[in-house]
């Protein structure tokens, strides 16, 4: 009974957190609207369909995940409204689109804590979900269409899917049960395995094999951005599995010579690298976008210039890969910094969900959910601040986008399942 309490009491804690996201959105939308802006004629549709689907998710919550972590849901709300209001700032006539994908991305919601009450038969399907990806990637080469250099969208009933961002979540599935299973053979240094085990190089080749499949199929559609994440979230997942740093020093060797091919092999990431170096070389053509998101972010110093008071929509692809460079000019770094921050606490929840689990497999996958948004926003806002070259990947549940958005709200849906099952005392799973 006074377990129950305490569980209600974090349920009433989550709904009073929400209040804050609500207050963003409904802010955000009036600020816009004082500063003269020209919002879409459905915004208050818009505004409405985006409040329901986050008091929705906490509904999801409470009845399908009522003993999970308070503080997940909130910060999620925090992005994705953010999100609604910066689409409606950069690409109004897609705000609509933005909150309908919202409305889908309830489902996968809902989806994702169903299945993380279920981690044993999500255990099961650890190396069907990695012949999935590799699957998925050789499909998108046969049918997909090519935009931006890169050929990483499916048509699927009038829309482009963006296969990579459904391909990450199998490879969380893969990684998870993969490491779960062979984490304790490759924890051991190769030369002190006993004979009458299995020596540590035959656990390393089911994931040498399908990282290797996954990594050239993305190199074949001409995705160095996918590959980096990809590669990123695997050292750290081993690491987190090993606590072997070798591990982590082959990976990032790794990193450094995909990206040496990639320079030597495709144009648009030469491109992207020359303009990373030295955008002035080319101003007004491949260095347009780097030097436009830089005056932008200068522009918005500490404050920032009001929503709707700055011009972040001359920086290309401004509502989808340089969406930070907007919140930066039009809320100053104060704002952006606050974003980074909410990540940071994203990263530090899900991470406390892998620490509760009570086997290695819940463990581990938990942490590859919670690692891999906060590789995929870390990498995005050092692109976005010229730290590192640009990867053309989103800034999660904040850029616009219909994949993204529905495959991150998967991935926090089933966090916050694990969180449950873990919290409830659910009998431990081997490993």
């Amino acid at each position: 009974m006074i377990l129950q309490q305490a569980f209600s009491r974090e349920r009433a804690v989550e709904l009073a957190l929400l209040t804050g996201p609500l207050l963003l959105l409904g802010i955000g939308w009036r600020s816009l609207a004082a500063a003269g802006f020209e919002l879409p004629g459905s915004m208050v549709r818009i505004v409405t369909q985006a409040a329901l689907c986050v008091i929705a998710m906490h509904a999801a919550v409470r009845f399908g995940a009522p003993r999970a972590r308070p503080e997940l849901l909130p910060l999620v709300a925090v992005l994705a409204l953010l999100g609604i209001v910066m689409v409606a700032r950069l690409a109004p006539g897609s705000a609509g689109q933005q909150a309908n994908w919202l409305a889908v991305g309830f489902a996968a919601f809902a989806g994702g804590i169903a299945a993380g009450r279920m981690p044993q038969r999500l255990r099961s399907l650890t190396y069907t979900s990695g012949l999935l990806a590799v699957l998925v990637l050789v499909a998108t080469g046969i049918f997909g269409e090519t935009i931006n250099g890169a050929r990483l969208w499916l048509r699927v009933a009038g829309q482009s899917v963006q296969t990579t961002e459904f391909i990450k979540a199998f490879l969380v599935l893969f990684l998870a049960g993969y490491l779960a299973d062979a984490g304790g053979a490759l924890s051991r240094p190769l030369p002190r395995v006993r004979a009458a085990t299995v020596p540590g190089a035959v656990y390393v080749l089911p994931l040498a094999l399908v990282l290797a499949g996954a990594v050239l199929a993305l190199a074949l559609l001409r995705d160095l951005g996918s590959i980096a994440l990809l590669l990123l979230l695997a050292i750290a997942l081993v690491y987190v599995a090993t606590g072997r740093a070798v591990f982590a020093f082959i990976g990032a060797g790794l990193v450094i010579a995909t990206g040496m091919v990639g320079y030597a092999a495709f144009g648009h990431v030469q491109a992207r690298v020359d303009a990373w170096l030295d955008p002035g070389a080319d101003p007004a053509g491949a260095g347009y976008q780097s030097l436009q998101a830089t005056y932008a972010v200068n522009a918005g110093g500490i404050l920032g210039e009001g929503l709707g008071r700055g011009v972040p929509d001359v920086v290309p692809a401004a509502s989808t890969d340089y969406v930070y460079v907007a919140v930066a000019e039009e809320l100053g770094m104060a704002g952006a910094a606050g974003v980074a921050l909410v990540y940071l606490a994203l990263l530090h929840a899900g991470l406390r969900v892998a620490a509760e689990a009570r086997d290695s497999y819940t463990r581990l996958l938990a942490a590859a959910v919670a690692l891999l948004i906060g590789i995929q926003a870390a990498v995005i806002i050092a692109g976005n601040l010229r730290l590192i070259p640009t990867t053309g990947i989103t800034l999660p549940f904040v850029s616009y986008g219909g994949s993204s958005l529905v495959v991150n709200l998967g991935l926090v849906g089933l966090l916050l399942g694990l969180s449950h099952t873990s919290r409830a005392g659910a009998a431990p799973q081997p490993g």
